[in-house]
Parts: C-alpha cells; structure tokens; sequence
C-alpha cells in the first residue's frame, strides 16, 4: 500500500512540473512576443494549452509569473559567484581578478549561445524597468547585490591593495565588464567600439592592482640602474649637472608635481627616481 501511494505521489510531482514548465515555456514566448504589457493570463494559458485554472493554481498574477521566469534564468545562468565558492579567491588579486573577469564574460557568451531568449529576457526586463520596477530590481536584489558584497568584501581583505572604498572599486570593476557586454552583445555594437576583452580586463585588473604592488621588485620599471656619484680625493661628491643654481631651485606648480607623479607611476618609478632619470637624459613614451 505504501509503495502505491508513494509511486501516486511521485506521478503526481512529475506532472505538476510539467505542467508548471508548460505555463513557464507559455509565458516566455507570449512576453517575448507582447512584451509584458501586452501579455495577459488568457494568452498565457492558451500558449501552455492547459485551463486558466491551473495557470492560476500556481501563478497568482502576470508579475509572480514573470518573476518567476527571472528565477529560472538566475537558477539556470546565476551563480557567477557567490559566498560559497571560494575557488576564486585562490592566489594573488591579479590572478584573482583576471580569472574573475573572464569567468563572467565567458559565462554571459555561453548563455547567450545555450540559450537563444536569454538575452530577449534581459532585455525585456530592461525595458519594462519603468513601469515595472519591481521586475528589474527582483535580479539586482537577487544576483548583482551578492556579486558586489562578495567581490568588495575580498578587495577589502586585501589590506596590500590600499582601497580607500572596496564597494565603490568593485562598482567600478564589474560596471566597465557590463558595459562591455552591453556593447558586443546586447546592443551589437562591437565594431562601432572596438575593444580586445584582454586590454579591457588588464587595465581594469591594474586599476586595482598597480603593476609595481603585483610583483616583488618595486623598481622593475628601471631599466638600468643610475651611475653613483664620483668622489673626489677628499671624499666629497664631484658635481654632476652644469645648470645655474637658480635653476636647479626652480619651484613647480602644484599641477606639475601631480603630473610628475603621474608620469612616474606609469613607469613603476618613484617621483625622486623619475625626476633623477629625466635629468641624467633618460626618454620616456
């Protein structure tokens, strides 16, 4: 008696979940094709080709369907990331980050090649976003919010890193890797601006993580080394430059020093190192 009732049981359960996926399969291709607005209960169940009651049974209304819609696309194309995979946070933040970045770019292709509507889903709620907010924030609240805590949390474990404001660099990071999905994918406008995804995440990475802070040697942008000063039989150092004094106590603006600094960060020196090789006649790009 009870394996029968168990085996009833287990039918049952397969024939709801049909039936919930034949409403699912209904509702997607009629908001899809009407945009929410245009679609109604009466489409749907025709669409499922099952009653208006059953519909009803187990969507109260057009929005708890759409939503549910959403949360099959995060259960099927989430988990990007999420608090219980540290896989992504093994090694040093440039391997890190680089990883991360690619991970969530090849993941975003492969949805759209798996699945042909992902994209016109996103775009739909996208574009219901006005009149329906709650539709759009039911993803954020559910997918980019945990992206941004687990991905800000890491920066700011990384006291080596210096992040005056982890959550902000994290909205900049993942916001220039959504915007670059937006362009190749979602508007199809890559070869209006092109950009090799490389280049994209490395300067993003060294945003994050300046060049000379990702390896040990913190003067490996010195090519060679600046010769020492002769001394002379005395002991004392020979001059080395021929320019007036006045000169060599020339003030600079506050505008030149910021962009001295500048410059000397790009080519992993400090400013007194710069400032030295530019002197001694050293060019720099």
């Amino acid at each position: 008696m009870g394996k029968k009732a168990s085996n009833s049981n287990n039918l049952e359960t397969s024939q709801s979940g049909e039936k919930v996926e034949a409403i699912l399969q209904g509702a997607m291709q009629e908001f899809l094709a009407h945009g929410f607005a245009g679609t109604t209960m009466d489409k749907v169940t025709a669409a499922a080709g099952v009653s208006k009651t059953t519909v009803y049974s187990y969507f109260q209304d057009k929005e708890k369907l759409f939503v549910a819609l959403i949360e099959r696309l995060i259960r099927i194309h989430g988990g990007i990331l999420t608090e219980q995979n540290p896989d992504f946070f093994q090694g040093e933040p440039v391997e890190v980050l680089t990883s991360f970045a690619n991970h969530l770019l090849n993941k975003f292709r492969k949805n759209i090649s798996s699945t042909p509507e992902f994209l016109d889903l996103i775009r739909l709620m996208i574009g219901e976003s006005g009149r329906f907010p709650n539709l759009a924030q039911y993803m954020v609240r559910c997918v980019d919010k945990n992206v941004v805590k687990v991905i800000a949390n890491y920066l700011g474990s990384r006291s080596e890193l210096q992040i005056a404001d982890p959550e902000a660099m994290t909205r900049v990071f993942l916001g220039a890797l959504v915007h670059y999905t937006m362009i190749e994918y979602m508007l199809q406008a890559g070869e209006i601006m092109p950009m090799e995804r490389e280049r994209l995440i490395k300067t993003l990475v060294n945003l994050i993580v300046p060049e000379q802070s990702s390896n040990g040697d913190k003067y490996a942008g010195i090519k060679e080394k600046s010769s020492r000063r002769k001394r002379s039989s005395s002991g004392k150092f020979e001059q080395d430059y021929q320019e007036p004094k006045h000169v060599r106590s020339l003030r600079l603006t506050n505008t030149a020093w910021e962009r001295l600094d500048v410059m000397a960060k790009e080519n992993s020196l400090t400013r007194s190192e710069f400032i030295e090789l530019l002197a001694r006649g050293e060019k720099f790009e």
